[in-house]
């Protein structure tokens, strides 16, 4: 089974710093707690000390805990029955979350684009590495036919933009990006074929007037049909779809004529009105009728569908 991963993020820095945010967090906190001690009435000072305590601690818990949900998690996408899975995984044993898409209801696999962090990365900012957790940006949207959307595979490098490394390699996470979508429409194309074999076969394994039906609105839709000769029988069909791709034709040669060419030059010639032809031939029965038969007929659904143009 195919996967496609997001990784190209740099998981181990961010374990890195989701290891270092609790000791800062403890280190807050027991700043916390000395200011509380050292409490002795309201004032300024004591009430600015509590107020920042608070507020730091809060924005590393916070940090942590998008660190955890979002950056150190592993995302991966395979197909499964004719569905997308998206999973986020943490330590390759947890299972975060889980979204299950019918192949056929995704409209389009869109990449947003690299979002630069609005805190520069540099060293002399430490703050940076912990602000690009309080955001985490899931940069591919994968839009439904319904209107609905999912928003997948976390982009978010916090030592991009640094003294060493000026610019963003993007490079990783759009090949990730064009392999999921790839996989995606290969797998509908997929789908889509063999639902118009199964059509087919189904309407070639239908009753001879239905199929006869069938064929014939084909011809007349498409302008043109195919001429077969096979044990000395000719087989008229107006599919070329099933010509192409079902397993009963393939060692039958058809010959394509257009229609009005074909009308002219054998339907409407008198010697050939008594000569028989099997029209909706499916490897075993066809429908057996004469040239003039077959001409009145498309004759018939021509000037019904005439009627009802006017």
């Amino acid at each position: 089974m195919k996967k496609i991963k997001n990784d190209s993020q740099p998981y181990v820095l961010y374990i890195f710093a989701i290891i270092i945010l609790p000791f800062v967090a403890f280190f807050v906190g027991f700043c916390f707690y000395l200011s509380l001690l050292a409490f002795d009435g309201f004032n300024f000072g004591s009430i600015y000390v509590i107020l920042l305590s608070i507020i730091f601690f809060y924005l590393i818990i916070r940090a942590i805990k998008n660190g955890i949900l979002y950056f150190i998690p592993r995302e991966e996408c395979y197909i499964e029955d004719n569905n997308l899975i998206y999973k986020k995984i943490l330590f390759s044993k947890f299972i975060l979350r889980t979204i299950k898409i019918s192949l056929l209801d995704i409209q389009d696999i869109i990449d947003k684009g690299y979002k630069i962090p609005r805190v520069s990365s540099g060293y002399s900012n430490p703050l940076s590495y912990i602000t690009n957790f309080f955001q985490p940006y899931e940069r591919i949207l994968v839009e439904l036919k319904s209107g609905k959307n999912y928003k997948i595979f976390v982009d978010a490098d916090p030592y991009a933009y640094t003294q060493f490394s000026p610019s963003h390699d993007d490079n990783k996470f759009i090949k990730n990006y064009n392999d999921l979508k790839e996989m995606v429409i290969n797998e509908q194309n997929k789908i889509l074929f063999n639902q118009k074999i199964e059509n087919l076969m189904e309407k070639y394994n239908s009753p001879l007037d239905e199929r006869y039906n069938y064929i014939l609105n084909k011809i007349v839709d498409e302008e043109r049909l195919f001429i077969a000769k096979k044990d000395n029988n000719y087989i008229i069909n107006g599919s070329y779809d099933a010509i192409e791709y079902l397993e009963i034709f393939k060692n039958i040669y058809f010959e394509e004529a257009e229609l009005d060419t074909f009308y002219s030059y054998v339907l409407s010639k008198k010697e050939n009105q008594d000569k028989k032809v099997l029209v909706g031939y499916n490897g075993t029965d066809g429908k057996e009728v004469t040239m003039l038969k077959l001409k009145k007929d498309i004759n018939e659904i021509r000037d019904s569908r005439s009627t009802f143009k006017n």
